[in-house]
């Protein structure tokens, strides 16, 4: 059976987005950083442009992820919560998909 990991609200503490993010595995799912840096740029200038959002979970999961990974290597002293795409990534895979999610991928 798969493991079934909660998905947060936009209240969540930052801990519980990070470890959110991290039960999806983009770099392995999504063509490791060249593939998945190409799909969050897509998809974050359409978001900055349009305000909308793709209607596919696994691709705002892996935007998720990656922004998560950004977050970290940049050092996280902002939280991470209040970055607006991430508001919205979250917001969008709540809306999408309810209160539970499959983890994919070997998580990190």
């Amino acid at each position: 059976m798969t493991k079934q990991v909660a998905v947060p609200t936009r209240d969540s503490s930052d801990q519980d987005l990070i470890e959110f993010a991290h039960t999806y595995n983009g770099y392995e799912l999504h063509g490791g950083m060249e593939g998945l840096t190409m799909l969050f740029d897509v998809v974050r200038d359409h978001w900055a442009q349009t305000g909308r959002l793709p209607g596919n979970i696994d691709v705002l999961r892996a935007c998720l992820f990656y922004a998560v990974r950004g977050h970290r290597h940049s050092g996280g002293y902002e939280p991470f919560g209040q970055d607006p795409f991430v508001a919205a990534l979250i917001e969008s895979i709540r809306d999408q998909a309810g209160d539970l999610l499959p983890a994919k991928g070997t998580v990190v």
